[in-house]
């Protein structure tokens, strides 16, 4: 998907249907994408591998294995493991959203902060008032050239 792209100064019909195209193209992707999205989990293992963290891609916790020799640890050295693995999954279920929503939006780059529809919403809408500009440029010279 090329995120809309025209020349201003050339634009021309088939443009318009292109970026009509693309913006169906990413509406779809993304409504298939929804799907997805709740089934993506991140995973976590301590360095010792006594502790392992599965999270949900908006980083709920859903299931932690811990080695029974864990209880050897003091219990603020665990406290600190579980804590390191937790974040551990909560950043790659993070990092997993974030790589399908921008797969579904031509390769945009979600932040780490993760996804913000009101973000690419702006950016749909500067693209199309963009767009709606150079058209309305193009008419007005068109008619001036008779």
């Amino acid at each position: 998907m090329s995120g809309f792209r025209f020349d201003p100064d050339n634009v021309q019909a088939e443009d318009l249907d292109r970026v009509s195209r693309e913006a169906e193209q990413m509406m779809r992707r993304l409504s298939e994408v929804e799907g997805e999205l709740g089934g993506v989990r991140g995973t976590g293992t301590s360095a010792d591998g006594m502790i392992a963290v599965v999270a949900d891609g908006s980083g709920r916790v859903e299931k932690i294995e811990l080695n029974p020799r864990v209880m050897r640890l003091e219990s603020h050295v665990l406290a600190e493991e579980l804590m390191k693995t937790i974040r551990e999954a909560q950043d790659d279920g993070a990092r997993r959203t974030r790589e399908l929503l921008g797969d579904a939006l031509g390769g945009m780059e979600i932040p780490d902060g993760g996804f913000d529809s009101a973000r690419v919403e702006k950016r749909l809408t500067e693209s199309y008032e963009s767009f709606a500009r150079a058209i309305e440029m193009r008419v007005a010279d068109l008619g001036t050239d008779r």
